[in-house]
Parts: structure tokens; C-alpha cells; sequence
């Protein structure tokens, strides 16, 4: 595939200034595109957003992402985080690189060009595990709940994963395996701990390191080799400083 022709032939397509061999498209003021040809000329970066728009926040994306493009190109993960990102007026630190498999782009229209292209787009470095599965890559980039990949003003989200069981609430994960959940859930679920024995919340960060937390007379926290028994306002604050 002749991808400068491919991309510059996209409807609306036209030279994304400041960035050599990009484009910029937009089909209307909330969407904007914008693909680059990685430094190898075989594939491209895309940078695609939905809400507010900012041209040099995404060029210095384009650039960090090929600036590494033998790095990602030989990477076998669904999702790559790229550290050393910054960006005046923003706090993120990585640039993140999500393989076809991992994202949606062009996967309707053109599945060649699907095959060509790499996601991406900025995050923070305790969003990502480094170990995500093709369908976890994918839920986090593409879908809504996800770590809203399109938005250049989201929130950090920290990557979580979580199980656990509560009977007096007779709510519960299902399966003996830790999934993919928000902060919110977690900190809904310690709350939910307080006077239910025999419930226990069990969490995972980017780090893969492991809590679980019981109610026994009191909050009780043990992994990492650690053993605490907090209060719940202690609690929740170890909770939120262990994600990031």
C-alpha cells in the first residue's frame, strides 16, 4: 500500500502543518484525525480525538511515537507505553501505542490500512501494565468505559484490577481471576467492607502489585509483605497512593 497516497487521499485530508508526511481530517468540530507516517514509511501513527482539539499537543505525540518507531514495530504487545512524554500545559508523562489489534481506526473502511496503523495517545505511566491481553488492550482503548482514549482532557485513570466478594451486600466478582475495573469501584467496595465479615476485596495496580483487604473486627490489609490494619480513612488513602 502506497500510504502517502492512501492518507492524503482520505476525504478532507490535508497537510497537518509543522509535521512532514501527516495529514489532518475532520469531519466535523468535535472529531479530528491526524495520521504521520512512521520513521520506516511502511506504517503510520494516528492521533484521533473527540471533544477539545489541540494541533500541538497531538504533533508532539506524532513525533514521540516515530522517534520510537523501531521500538514499537518490534514490540508484540497490544498496547506499548512509550515514557519521556511531556507536553507544555499537560501533566502527562507517556505517550501510549496501541497496535491494530488494540484499536478500531479504519478497521470498517479499510483493512489494509487497519493493519498499517498505530493508536495514539497521551496517558500517564501508572495507566498501563505492560502486560494487558489483546482484549484488555482493546477494551481500553476503543471501548467508552475504557481509559477514553479520544479525549486530550481526561482524568488519569490508573490501571486496576480487582476481585472481590461481599456477602452481606450479595454483590461479588464472578470467576477466581482479577479483572479490569475503575478507582471508583474499588473505593465503593472497601467502603462496603465495614461490618461485613467474610468480605474481602482483593486489587492489582500497574506495578502487579497485590492487596486483598478483610473486614475482621476492623480493616485488615496483607500483601507486599505488609500487614495493616487501618481505619477507613486510612484505608482508602493507602488504596488511592498504591495506583499510582
Amino acid at each position: 500500500m502506497d500510504l502517502t497516497a492512501t492518507l492524503s487521499g482520505l476525504p478532507g485530508a490535508e497537510p497537518f502543518p509543522g509535521l512532514p508526511d501527516a495529514w489532518h481530517w475532520s469531519p466535523n468540530p468535535r472529531f479530528h484525525f491526524v495520521a504521520a507516517l512512521a520513521a520506516d514509511g511502511k506504517h503510520a501513527f494516528q492521533v484521533t480525538t473527540n471533544g477539545p482539539y489541540d494541533a500541538e499537543l497531538v504533533a508532539a505525540l506524532l513525533v514521540h511515537a516515530r522517534a520510537h518507531t523501531d521500538q514499537v514495530l518490534a514490540d508484540p504487545r497490544p498496547l506499548i507505553a512509550l515514557p519521556g512524554f511531556a507536553a507544555p500545559g499537560y501533566t502527562f508523562d507517556t505517550a501510549a501505542v496501541a497496535a491494530p489489534r488494540a484499536h478500531t481506526f479504519h478497521a470498517r473502511d479499510n483493512a489494509e490500512l487497519h493493519a498499517l496503523t498505530y493508536g495514539v495517545f497521551p496517558g500517564w505511566h501508572y495507566e498501563f501494565s505492560g502486560t494487558e491481553t489483546d482484549e484488555e488492550a482493546l477494551s481500553q482503548v476503543s471501548h467508552p468505559h475504557g481509559l477514553r482514549a479520544t479525549s486530550l482532557d481526561r482524568a488519569p485513570s490508573p490501571f486496576l484490577k480487582m476481585r472481590f466478594d461481599n456477602p452481606r451486600t450479595k454483590a461479588g466478582s464472578v470467576g477466581p481471576d482479577r479483572g479490569l475495573t475503575k478507582p471508583d469501584v474499588l473505593m465503593r467496595e472497601l467502603a462496603l467492607l465495614e461490618g461485613a465479615p467474610g468480605a474481602f476485596v482483593e486489587f492489582e495496580n500497574y506495578r502487579h502489585q497485590v492487596w486483598r483487604v478483610d473486614w475482621a473486627d476492623g480493616f485488615v490489609v496483607t500483601g507486599e509483605g505488609e500487614r495493616l490494619e487501618p481505619d477507613s480513612e486510612e484505608l482508602l488513602r493507602f488504596a488511592q497512593a498504591a495506583l499510582t
